[in-house]
């Protein structure tokens, strides 16, 4: 809201956002190269001296696959090469297990789950496996694909031996009910384990170089920058059929699929940069007057009784969205988390049903009634498929 209301100099802006991911680069660029591949073969390039040396590709994305253990020979199975259809973009229902041939489906399998060390756990955690199969790189403004080779590997493991110099948060997942699915699927309990390793690192240098960054842009520059934190993990679903692997989180969850696009920092922010500037060019000149407060909407104390013109208001929908649980991932990286208490939803966990709903939209619409001015209006925007939650609405009102 700050940001939107704030319009900055679209050229400082620019300058300084791409000052920002050339520092990040410069660090973490090495993490995302790979031999350039054609027809099995490592393409090379000569320089002036007679000197071969491979041709690097700059990585676009990895596609890392669930393993699964067929019930009828406790093989394992990586689900990208047994059930994928590659040539229409789809996952088959069905498939033959490659080892034992058997016919099988996703829900008939168990996961397959190995036990790793957690640097920032200091422990050996337990996590469901997954393992990259394809890799998407640019080699100068062409496109390529390639399975990952010995040498892919090998990288991933010595970053995965690398100690990460930054902060990045720990914070153990809320119970709940979004976050029931990536414990229970993918044992992921702690914010960082939403991360493979390499783009953790990612992130937590963005971060390290955003609390060391003196500008009167800084809450832009944390604004552009805010989307790597959902768009480097492992939320960011792979869609084949999707030409861009960018922002395929599935809203309103903290699902975690079976193919997941890990994507580099430039393929994810460089576009969003040049879009950014050009909206800032476009409204430069706004002259803006706002206040922008973040308070409960059941107790909004400094405003005056009386005192508004017109209320627009968007309420919670019942238990459709579970907010707080949501927003976790990014406020564990601020460090800055909801109070759930006066959060008005549906939520067995946080033992709110519709009476607890409905007394706290009270409280609200009460406030809402109090600083407005007599004879002056309010639009309540609200959908929800079930009419008890209409009812309980209507009520309040």
């Amino acid at each position: 809201a700050y940001n939107y209301n704030n319009p900055v100099d679209p050229a400082a802006f620019e300058r300084e956002a791409n000052r920002i991911l050339a520092e990040v680069e410069k660090e973490c660029g090495w993490m995302y190269e790979t031999e350039h591949v054609v027809d099995g073969r490592i393409q090379i390039k000569r320089d002036v001296a007679g000197k071969t040396t491979p041709v690097k590709g700059r990585i676009n994305y990895t596609v890392w696959s669930d393993v699964f253990v067929c019930p009828h020979c406790s093989e394992e199975i990586v689900f990208w090469e047994a059930a994928a259809d590659h040539a229409g973009g789809k996952v088959r229902d069905e498939f033959p297990c490659p080892h034992c041939g058997a016919t099988t489906t996703k829900r008939s399998l168990e996961r397959a789950w190995e036990y790793v060390h957690d640097e920032g756990l200091r422990g050996t955690v337990r996590r469901a496996k997954q393992v990259p199969v394809l890799i998407n790189y640019s080699v100068g403004k062409k496109r390529f694909e390639k399975v990952p080779d010995e040498g892919d590997l090998d990288l991933i493991q010595r970053i995965e031996m690398k100690a990460i110099p930054y902060w990045y948060p720990t914070d153990e997942l809320p119970d709940g009910y979004n976050t029931e699915q990536p414990k229970k699927s993918h044992g992921v309990t702690h914010v960082h384990q939403f991360y493979y390793k390499r783009p953790l690192y990612l992130l937590s240098k963005i971060f390290s170089v955003l609390d060391t960054i003196q500008s009167p842009n800084l809450n832009y520059l944390k604004y552009t920058f805010d989307q790597t934190i959902s768009g480097l993990s492992r939320l960011n679903r792979y869609g084949p059929t999707h030409y861009s692997q960018v922002n395929r989180m599935l809203s309103g969850t903290l699902y975690i699929g079976s193919q997941i696009a890990e994507v580099s920092l430039p393929y994810l922010i460089e576009g969003k940069i040049k879009r950014l500037k050009k909206v800032l060019e476009s409204y430069r000149n706004l002259s803006s007057y706002t206040c922008i407060t973040t308070q409960s909407s059941s107790r909004i104390n400094n405003i005056p009784q009386d005192s508004i013109d017109y209320i627009f208001t968007d309420p919670p929908f019942g238990g459709n969205l579970m907010y707080s649980e949501l927003n976790f991932l990014h406020e564990a990286w601020y460090q800055a988390f909801t109070n759930n208490r006066s959060e008005a939803i549906v939520n067995d966990v946080q033992r709110k049903a519709l009476p607890e709903y409905q007394a706290l939209m009270e409280q609200c619409f009460a406030e809402n009634y109090r600083i407005l001015k007599p004879g002056r209006w309010m639009t309540v925007e609200f959908h929800n498929s079930q009419n008890k939650v209409w009812m309980a609405i209507q009520q309040a009102l």
